[in-house]
């Protein structure tokens, strides 16, 4: 079979033979759709967190500027607080978060609210569950009017145009546990989303532009070293203060996407940045600012007082990382994102090591003492792509997700849907193998309008929950799905369980 595929690609002389690329053929990796939904009402949805249960059950994180999402009964908000999403741009006006959770076949919300004030809050950009089931959430809020609870560590608004806010939900999403604003005068965004440790302590990562960014004695970095820095913020378990909180950044711009934290407590984060002089350590994957805006990554001791590493990831043009790295069993990090540099730093055995559009994917692995790229691959196909939230299986293959705009991506065989659905960009999950020198699966998912998926989660049994948004209309929704319709509006959010079968 290879050596065919071998004649073939050199009579085609193109990119398009699956062995040749590193696509495993013979695998025969299927899956089938268990059910899909739209979660959407007559205004802009999107999902971006997933949380399945035990059961089969999921927890979903959403922005909606819709008023009509179905909530249910005794909920913390069972109305639309936020200003009209028709006021101005989108990023400005109009949005609460939304939490919603759906039955293991995907026909009914078990549960579902609201959760904002009378101005915007964006996307949930965090999500995760307390060792007795609460729902920890984090956003950016440009309200002043969010429901902070009492003893709260800052029960105020900063003051700048946008702030951020954690807060903890009951599992049934009818009691607000507690509730913070985080942040200082200026602007701030909790971007990189959240992580607890091992004793439900909070990290929230973001990006702030406040000179009064309220970190503590001892942390790394106390104030801003340029326009926008980094932060992290480890709130108490019940919201009341700071056990740490640390800036991080050099003389220009620099953003959070994401963090993570291991067993042992230590903190790692990812963004993007254009300054050349972030703090060093010795012994980087990569010591030297590659170009415009790099991804950088890095690991801080579990005190927040020092990194224990820090490297750029990029080439000489743009590299931006996606929503979020991941640690690895043996202490690795994962890092998704797009590059659009001809020499983004691939490794030797990479599955595609030069770009093949304008933009595409990447997919790196740092070791654990952050000294060298283990693997470094781009995927992509002459369009643009992104990717994002690597996943890791009990056996080390690693799932990512995200938005493609090539029409000739490398499917492998029996894919969910071959080809590109229609508009200007699909949703794509793909699976490789643990060193990403193979593609075990690729396949589009997406209809007629704009797709993208936002996030993959996977549950207990190897089910892929898939989340993001869709302005399709003919997005292929399964029968008796909790929402068989399209909401309206210029998107709605989606849910999408897989099960695999087959070899």
């Amino acid at each position: 079979m290879r050596f065919l595929g071998l004649l073939i690609c050199l009579r085609c002389a193109a990119l398009t033979c699956l062995p040749c690329q590193g696509v495993d053929a013979g695998e025969g990796r299927k899956y089938a759709v268990a059910y899909a939904t739209y979660l959407g009402g007559s205004a802009w949805d999107q999902a971006r967190e997933a949380i399945p249960a035990p059961d089969g059950a999921v927890l979903v994180g959403a922005q909606t500027c819709s008023a009509d999402m179905p909530t249910s009964a005794g909920v913390v908000q069972p109305k639309y607080a936020g200003d009209d999403p028709h006021l101005g741009h989108g990023g400005v006006y109009g949005g609460d978060c939304y939490l919603a959770r759906l039955s293991p076949d995907g026909r009914q919300i078990l549960a579902a609210t609201y959760f904002g004030g009378s101005k915007q809050e964006r996307n949930v950009y965090g999500m995760e569950l307390d060792r007795a089931g609460n729902v920890v959430i984090t956003s950016m809020t440009r309200s002043r009017d969010i429901p902070t609870t009492e003893g709260c560590f800052q029960p105020k608004h900063g003051g700048g145009r946008g702030s951020t806010f954690a807060a903890k939900l009951s599992p049934d999403l009818k009691r607000l546990i507690w509730c913070t604003y985080i942040g200082g005068s200026g602007d701030e965004a909790p971007r990189g989303g959240l992580a607890l440790d091992a004793d439900d302590n909070v990290c929230v990562f973001g990006t702030t532009a406040s000179a009064d960014f309220p970190t503590t004695p001892g942390a790394f970095q106390l104030r801003r070293s340029g326009p926008r820095d980094a932060f992290v913020a480890k709130l108490k378990a019940d919201g009341s203060g700071l056990l740490w909180c640390t800036l991080f950044g050099g003389s220009a711009e620099d953003y959070m996407l994401g963090g993570r934290i291991d067993n042992s407590g230590a903190v790692y984060f990812a963004g993007h940045t254009t300054s050349a002089d972030l703090p060093r350590t010795s012994g980087s994957a990569q010591s030297k600012h590659g170009g415009q805006h790099d991804a950088y990554v890095v690991k801080l001791l579990s005190d927040g007082s020092r990194p224990d590493y820090v490297s750029y990831v990029g080439g000489s043009a743009n590299e931006f990382p996606e929503h979020r790295p991941s640690v690895t069993a043996d202490g690795g990090l994962l890092l998704p994102g797009v590059t659009g540099s001809p020499d983004f730093p691939t490794t030797p055995a990479a599955l595609q090591r030069k770009l093949r559009g304008k933009n595409d994917a990447f997919l790196t692995k740092l070791s654990a003492d952050g000294g060298r790229f283990m693997f470094s691959t781009l995927l992509g196909g002459s369009g643009t792509e992104f990717c994002l939230m690597p996943t890791s299986t009990p056996n080390g293959e690693i799932i990512v997700v995200g938005q493609t705009e090539s029409r000739d991506l490398p499917v492998t065989p029996a894919p969910l849907q071959k080809s590109h659905g229609g508009g200007r960009s699909d949703g794509w999950l793909a699976i490789f193998s643990s060193d990403a020198s193979r593609l075990l699966y690729c396949t589009y998912l997406g209809g007629s309008g704009d797709d993208m998926v936002r996030s993959v989660a996977l549950g207990l049994k190897g089910e892929l929950y898939l989340v993001g948004n869709t302005a399709s209309r003919d997005f292929p929704v399964t029968d008796g799905a909790a929402q068989p319709q399209y909401g309206g509006g210029n998107g709605d959010a989606y849910v999408v369980k897989l099960i695999r079968f087959g070899p």
